[in-house]
C-alpha cells in the first residue's frame, strides 16, 4: 500500500530543466561539445553535473572538468531562474490535494533547492523532507537519494511512490523498491517522451498535472477531482 510520495523537483515540481539544459547547450560548445539541449533532457535528465560531463567527455574525446563546469552552470542559472523560473502549471493545487506525507529528492544540490523553492513558493508543503544527490554516494540511477529520503522521513521503501521526470530517477526508484509515475509536465517534454518514461519502468506516465492528479486520486493519495 502506498503511504508517501517521493518527487522529484526538476521537471516536476518546477519548470527550471527547459532553462537549465538551454544553458548547457549555450556554454557546451565553448568546450568542445555540440549537443541540443532536447537531447540533453533525454539522455542526462535528472542526473548531476558530473555524471553528464563524464558521459560527455567519454563520448567527444574532451577534457571538461565537472567542478568548473558546474559552477559556471549554475552562476547563469541562478541569474536566469530569478527572473524566468516557475512552478509547473497545476502542481501547488495538487500539493495542497494531497492527503498522505510527501519529500523531495533530487539531483541537484541543496543551495540550488532552496533557491528554486523560494522562488515558487513550494518548500512549505515538504515540512523539511528535501534531500539532494550531494549528501549520498552516488546520484540517479542509483538508489541512494530515494532511499536515503524515505530512511530520514521514517518511511518503508515499499510505502513509497516516486514521481519522475527522467529514466535515470524511473530507473533509481525502481531500484529502491519503490513503485514510480512519469511526469510529462515539464516545458522540456513531450509526449513523444512516453515512451522512454514507461520503458524504463514507469508504472503510468502523467502528461500534465491534470493528469497527475488523477492518477494519484486513483491511488487513493489525494483529495476530490478539481473537476
Amino acid at each position: 500500500m502506498i503511504s508517501n510520495i517521493i518527487f522529484d523537483c526538476d521537471g516536476v515540481l518546477i519548470d527550471s530543466e527547459i532553462l537549465s539544459f538551454a544553458v548547457d547547450e549555450k556554454m557546451l560548445p565553448e568546450n568542445g561539445v555540440t549537443i541540443t539541449a532536447g537531447d540533453l533532457a533525454r539522455e542526462f535528465g535528472g542526473v548531476t553535473y558530473g555524471e553528464m560531463v563524464a558521459a560527455l567527455n567519454e563520448r567527444f574525446g574532451t577534457e571538461i572538468d565537472p567542478k568548473r563546469y558546474q559552477e559556471r552552470c549554475e552562476a547563469e542559472l541562478s541569474r536566469t531562474f530569478e527572473t524566468e523560473l516557475r512552478a509547473i502549471p497545476g502542481m501547488r493545487d495538487l500539493l495542497t490535494r494531497l492527503t498522505v506525507p510527501i519529500a523531495l529528492a533530487s539531483g541537484s544540490d541543496l543551495a540550488r533547492l532552496d533557491q528554486c523553492l523560494a522562488l515558487t513558493g513550494l518548500a512549505d508543503f515538504f515540512d523539511g523532507r528535501i534531500f539532494s544527490a550531494e549528501q549520498v554516494a552516488r546520484g540517479k540511477p542509483a538508489p541512494d537519494v530515494f532511499l536515503f529520503a524515505a530512511a530520514q522521513s521514517g518511511w518503508q521503501a515499499a510505502q513509497c511512490l516516486v514521481i519522475e521526470d527522467s529514466p535515470s530517477g524511473i530507473i533509481a526508484a525502481r531500484a529502491a523498491g519503490m513503485r514510480s509515475v512519469g511526469f510529462l509536465g515539464g516545458a522540456h517534454r513531450s509526449l513523444e517522451d512516453y515512451g522512454i518514461l514507461r520503458d524504463a519502468g514507469a508504472e503510468y506516465v502523467a502528461g500534465n498535472s491534470d493528469d497527475l492528479h488523477n492518477c494519484l486520486r486513483d491511488f487513493g493519495l489525494v483529495g476530490p477531482s478539481r473537476h
